[in-house]
């Protein structure tokens, strides 16, 4: 934290953003976009279509315009000689599910083929037999299935795609403000917010414990200083990073005598 604000009676300190919500949107952006844009790019308008090109010969067609701005893509399925359906069982040991997917294939010269995905079991196979009998009959087109997503799903995976990046937009106008104000003899923190102050609480002066100059040394031998203010309670309220030990040393006596509590300094090393 640092003074952002200072008078003869008042000192107001404030945090940035808080680190570790910032830590966890990045987690959730990088865990959940990925399979959320995955699920925007399958959802779209779809539609099974076959089409006889001569008395002999029908082809089959599924269409798909994705929701994104992006191509739209067609498979063909050429010369269909039959449809059938297929039943993919997937198991999982370890959380003892079984899923089921249904499909409608397509027998072309090219060999038997997925074409189209169903709900269930006997969608699948009314879809087949609709297609067996357009192969059988004469009519020029027939419209085999179409599939579109809802407003609902829209919304719900719209949200879902956006909520990282309004937790980490949250968080990043998300901080801690510490107001000393030695005209009412107390302490007030706050955690401002887009949507107001939030989570406020008073302390008295008499709550502090002491004023403390800390020295670490980390292993390349660097040597960092912070000034630290303790509740009676032994919780720590504040937390100043000081660039230098005379800076810290500065910043401490000014909060010691504002607070009226001793200073504690780093011990002098022989």
């Amino acid at each position: 934290m640092k003074c952002v604000k200072e008078s003869p009676s008042k000192r107001v300190y404030q945090a940035a953003y808080q680190r570790q919500a910032s830590c966890l949107g990045g987690l959730l952006t990088f865990m959940i976009l990925p399979s959320l844009a995955l699920v925007w790019f399958s959802l779209g308008d779809r539609h099974f279509t076959c089409f006889r090109v001569d008395q002999s010969a029908v082809n089959c067609e599924v269409f798909f315009k994705p929701l994104l701005p992006l191509p739209s893509t067609t498979k063909l399925y050429k010369d269909v000689r039959e449809a059938g359906t297929k039943t993919e069982i997937t198991t999982d040991p370890t959380e003892g599910t079984t899923d089921y997917d249904y499909y409608v294939t397509l027998k072309t010269s090219a060999g038997e083929q997925v074409a189209w995905s169903a709900s269930s079991e006997r969608e699948a196979q009314e879809l087949a037999r609709r297609v067996q009998s357009f192969v059988n009959g004469t009519e020029s087109q027939l419209l085999v299935d179409s599939s579109k997503p809802s407003v609902d799903i829209i919304i719900f995976f719209s949200l879902l795609f956006l909520s990282p990046g309004i937790f980490l937009l949250i968080s990043a106008l998300w901080c801690r403000r510490v107001t000393l104000d030695s005209s009412l003899y107390q302490i007030q923190e706050e955690y401002l917010t887009p949507f107001g102050s939030r989570g406020q609480k008073t302390y008295s002066f008499r709550d502090v414990q002491q004023v403390t100059v800390q020295a670490r040394t980390d292993s390349d031998g660097d040597t960092s200083f912070s000034v630290e203010v303790t509740l009676q309670s032994q919780k720590p309220l504040l937390s100043i990073s000081s660039s230098g030990e005379s800076e810290a040393r500065a910043e401490a006596e000014k909060l010691g005598q504002l607070l009226g509590r001793p200073v504690i300094l780093p011990e002098a090393k022989s």
